[in-house]
């Protein structure tokens, strides 16, 4: 049940916070987009008062480029204060903040993100814009660009599991929950994934039309219905009691097998990530963009971040991004192997798991600093 006040109140928070930042008179669209804009979000209690548990994802659209560069220094410091001010009273999560120009935005190409914003996006202020954006049929959306969704999705997994604890046998209700909610997200969007790539006239964002109209069509890939009963399995632990290790691998072995089955489909290639160039999978922008990419991340990072690792993520982002993919891609299969049980330890697995997370971590030194994650300057 959606709780409109509560949605409000942010809202407001966050237009106020804009202005104050961006300025009113530099802003020409705010749009917000994700589960809240479908109305798919979920909300807790917590100590008798009701949150909002789901994110909040805003595209602020600005005049010109000018104005994108100058909010992209104060952009991660922008989305902690607002999400800092929010979590007093009504939000749980996070509020996630992507700015472009209006140009940029109307002239797009083809992408899940213009997808979703054209048919989910809601104008909380400003120009309706939502209208004006191209139109684009499924087959329009470049099969590189959903392999690199995908990939985003899976290393969104990984730094979860990473800082979740139960790789060293940390077992808390907030970290078990938070591994499920990452895999059940990564499913939801192999399903998104296939319905774009077989072309299916499903809306891919809202998932009760998907269960209640997926039987009006003949949907040839197999792995399609196993997702949707692997999202529908995932169950949320109330207790530590509860949290089940074991229940942890065998969520982690099947999303594997199913995150590589999809992206085979996708390819059409058995094993794509064995006999395929790397490229070819999850693209390869032009290096201007991969500029641009490394500008924004050097501009979102340069007031608390100054360093020699930022600068090694920025000439990898530039110059070689497939390998930090490929980096997370191992530790992703061999993660389900790494989970820790109280009452489990063993040389050769302690090895093991200290090997993970030294790797890990020396790939956290890059990925730290893409403080937007996937929702990155738009195509």
């Amino acid at each position: 049940m959606s709780h409109p006040e509560i949605i409000e109140n942010c809202k407001k928070i966050i237009i106020k916070y804009l202005f104050d930042v961006i300025g009113q008179e530099n802003i020409v669209s705010i749009i917000l987009y994700g589960s809240v804009a479908r109305n798919e979000e979920s909300y807790k209690y917590l100590d008798g008062k009701l949150y909002l548990e789901s994110d909040l994802d805003v595209l602020v659209v600005v005049k010109n480029r000018t104005i994108v560069i100058k909010s992209w220094i104060n952009l991660k410091r922008l989305c902690d204060t607002v999400s800092d001010e929010l979590r007093k009273n009504w939000l749980l999560s996070y509020v996630n903040i992507s700015v472009t120009t209006e140009n940029r935005l109307l002239h797009a190409g083809p992408s899940t993100f213009i997808h979703h914003l054209k048919l989910n996006g809601k104008v909380i202020f400003g120009k309706e814009l939502i209208g004006m954006m191209p139109s684009y049929e499924y087959k329009d959306i470049p099969v590189p660009i959903l392999c690199r969704m995908l990939m985003g999705y899976m290393i969104s997994l990984i730094r979860t599991i990473a800082s979740s604890g139960i790789i060293e046998g940390e077992k808390t209700i907030q970290g078990y929950n938070s591994v499920l909610k990452s895999i059940r997200k990564l499913t939801l969007f192999m399903i998104r994934a296939i319905i774009i790539k077989d072309g299916i006239p499903l809306n891919p964002w809202n998932l009760t039309e998907i269960k209640t109209k997926k039987s009006l069509y003949q949907i040839k890939n197999p792995i399609f219905e196993d997702l949707l009963k692997s999202y529908d399995d995932i169950k949320l632990s109330d207790s530590k009691e509860d949290c089940s290790m074991v229940e942890i691998k065998r969520c982690l072995v099947r999303v594997i097998n199913q995150f590589n089955s999809t992206i085979a489909i996708l390819t059409g290639v058995n094993d794509p990530l064995v006999t395929l160039p790397k490229k070819l999978i999850i693209g390869h922008y032009p290096f201007i963009r991969r500029l641009e990419h490394g500008i924004y991340i050097f501009l979102t990072n340069v007031r608390t971040r100054w360093t020699i690792g930022l600068f090694k993520f920025i000439i990898f982002i530039i110059f070689r991004p497939e390998d930090i993919t490929l980096r997370f891609y191992e530790l992703f299969v061999c993660s389900p192997k790494l989970i820790k049980s109280a009452d489990e330890e063993n040389t050769a697995v302690y090895q093991q798991r200290q090997s993970w997370l030294k790797l890990y971590n020396k790939s956290l030194q890059r990925w730290k600093y893409d403080v937007a994650g996937m929702q990155r300057p738009l195509p």
